[in-house]
């Protein structure tokens, strides 16, 4: 069932939406005009915020799990200018899918795949250690320190978008 949220229940909705939707494959498209591409296909979420100037807002952006230590908290999208969020949900009301339509006409389709894998979390957190200990300059015996950075870069980011 679709339905539109209402723009002064965007924070509260996203929040719940973080809470219940952490780390669940997306596939993410743009639509702009006649041209539509796919962003991100089967890419754990780690969340959707709002971004403000002062009590405006002036965009949504779109946080998935990403691999370069440097860029985990840098959104994947920005999607500038929301008028509308549309949720789509099933019967028991889980999510299917998040529209969010700009007001240049750009319209964001978040599908949601199946429920979420705690091995999905497992490689990511494999893969940003891996870069940790490239970044170091590929020095040994800190496997343990990298993982445990890699956790917590991953968990301050998420944990920052449900509260």
């Amino acid at each position: 069932m679709k339905t539109e949220v209402k723009r002064t229940y965007w924070s509260r909705f996203l929040k719940r939406f973080n809470s219940t939707n952490q780390y669940r494959p997306i596939s993410v498209r743009i639509k702009n005009g006649k041209n539509e591409e796919q962003i991100t296909a089967d890419t754990p979420l780690m969340g959707i915020a709002l971004s403000k100037k002062g009590r405006i807002i002036d965009g949504i952006d779109l946080f998935t799990t990403v691999t370069d230590p440097e860029s985990l908290t840098r959104p994947t999208i920005s999607i500038k200018e929301p008028v509308k969020i549309i949720s789509d949900t099933d019967e028991t009301k889980k999510d299917l899918s998040l529209y969010v339509e700009a007001k240049d006409g750009t319209r964001v389709t978040i599908e949601l795949a199946a429920e979420t894998d705690s091995s999905r979390l497992h490689t990511c957190v494999e893969k940003l250690a891996y870069n940790i200990y490239e970044r170091r300059g590929h020095q040994g015996g800190h496997d343990v320190d990298d993982w445990l950075e890699a956790e917590q870069l991953i968990s301050a980011t998420a944990h920052q978008l449900v509260r």
